[in-house]
């Protein structure tokens, strides 16, 4: 657990350089989900999605430019650490971004002069981790296979489908937002969240034992 948590002091340092280039983006996504449907439950999943696009590509383009990977190796840390840290520092990125979400949900809809249901919210966010987070699972082992440059069509195509998918669904059912925003509103978020739990530990564990089969393999 030492090293794993040293692992992701490593990787949100790696980051930091690049917080202020990140703030533009993530504000144009989150304005960009919102502005559509003028509801401030769009910030919960836009927020959430995030995840998704920075932490493979940031952290797995850093280990490309400074060579990192062999320098793992050189510190003798086993490959399969290697792959535990990452993927506790991407389902830290999007807890951390989830409650981003969470967080400005209510701020946007003082400025949209909304209501906003805590219930709906906090099972949004349950129902949000739980779908990026199966994109996550997807993501991660083509990046351990093929590293940043080559799993780059991957890291973007993953989330352009899924959003694209949304958008699609949305126009085809416009009364979409509205059924679900009734059905969130019916059920536990304590029920949603236990099941955005579970569905991470059962695709996460197969995702990264996927990975570690993949990033052994894999010459570096």
């Amino acid at each position: 657990m030492r090293t794993i948590a040293r692992f992701i002091g490593l990787d949100l340092r790696s980051l930091r350089p690049y917080a202020r280039n990140l703030i533009i983006p993530a504000v144009i996504i989150l304005v960009a989900a919102v502005l559509p449907t003028r509801s401030p439950y769009a910030m919960i999943p836009a927020a959430a999605v995030f995840a998704v696009i920075i932490a493979p590509q940031y952290l797995f383009g850093n280990d490309e430019r400074g060579q990192l990977d062999s320098l793992y190796t050189a510190l003798g840390i086993p490959r399969r650490q290697v792959v535990s840290g990452r993927y506790a520092t991407s389902l830290l990125l999007l807890i951390a971004l989830t409650a981003v979400g969470l967080i400005l949900a209510p701020l946007t809809a003082l400025v949209l002069r909304v209501e906003l249901s805590w219930a709906i919210a906090a099972a949004l966010a349950a129902g949000s981790a739980a779908i990026v987070g199966a994109l996550l699972a997807v993501e991660l082992p083509a990046y351990f296979a093929l590293g940043a440059t080559r799993a780059r069509t991957v890291g973007f195509a993953v989330p352009a489908v899924s959003i694209v998918a949304v958008v699609l669904a949305g126009w085809a059912f416009p009364d979409a937002g509205m059924t679900l925003l009734g059905w969130l509103q019916g059920t536990s978020p304590g029920w949603l969240a236990l099941t955005a739990l579970a569905i991470l530990a059962a695709l996460g564990t197969a995702s990264s034992v996927l990975a570690t089969l993949l990033y052994a393999r894999r010459d570096l």
